[in-house]
């Protein structure tokens, strides 16, 4: 017998060894999500005031006035100073008017230049109570400032990660048994779990239709195009946290 028939003789023998162990060892890999909502833990509060005046300076030391006042009387309501931002944000906006007045037919004409000057501080309230965040927002009304609800947070999701992986673990089992079954193969071990991506984390919309010119120019919003939401599918509410995660899953398949 030639070698090379020998040679051919004995890659024959280790490919139908090869492919019996393929056979044996079969492998699925599918892909699970899992989504779970939570209460928000964290409201996003934006307090701020406005003055109109000749002087910009003045009208600015007015405001900030205020927001101290604002701010004194949060943190008697039960607000953290520490949820208090630090940062502050001002505006201006320089108005002239032509004002004109006729007395004995003559008129009298003076230029009039206005300052709106707007000054706000954010507080990032922890606490899930609607009753204390309207506490908080009563108390900064209450010396003359304006205050709404900019949206929520959610700063310990945690264990919300941890649901939402178990669920796209319970997902990822039931696509492969379904796609097992369907190539007549018995779903056996697990092999390897991945995350492929951080879970994903989505706050409920804010139904408040305050927000300031320049955000709706930024962003292109309108208030009626937000209400949208409302009859979308996956609507997440007010002052809830969707969280969703994915998981990769190989597992070990036998003939059924």
């Amino acid at each position: 017998m030639s070698s090379k028939y020998i040679c051919l003789i004995g890659l024959l023998a280790l490919s139908v060894c090869m492919a019996t162990a393929f056979a044996q060892d079969s492998s699925l890999r599918v892909v699970g999500a899992g989504t779970v909502q939570v209460p928000a833990d964290t409201v996003i509060i934006a307090v701020s005031a406005q003055n109109e005046s000749e002087n910009a300076t003045i009208a600015a030391a007015r405001n900030s006035e205020l927001l101290d006042r604002a701010q004194e009387s949060m943190i008697a309501a039960g607000a953290e100073e520490e949820e208090i931002m630090p940062d502050r944000s001002k505006g201006y906006m320089t108005s002239r008017k032509l004002i004109c007045n006729t007395v004995n037919n003559t008129t009298t004409c003076r230029d009039m230049v206005a300052n709106v000057v707007a000054e706000r501080m954010i507080i990032r309230l922890k606490s899930s109570d609607q009753n204390q965040t309207q506490k908080v927002i009563d108390a900064a009304e209450s010396v003359g400032a304006e205050a709404v609800i900019w949206g929520y947070a959610l700063s310990d999701s945690s264990q919300a990660i941890s649901e939402a992986r178990k669920k796209a673990l319970d997902d990822a089992k039931a696509r492969a048994e379904d796609y097992a079954s369907s190539f007549g193969f018995n779903l056996s071990s697990t092999m390897q779990i991945e995350e492929p991506t951080y879970p994903e984390i989505e706050m409920g919309p804010t139904y408040s239709w305050y927000m300031p010119r320049s955000l709706h120019h930024m962003f292109g919003m309108h208030p009626f195009e937000r209400m949208d939401r409302f009859f979308e599918d996956d609507y997440i509410p007010e002052g809830m946290a969707e969280v969703t995660a994915y998981v990769s899953v190989t597992y070990k398949v036998t003939p059924a």
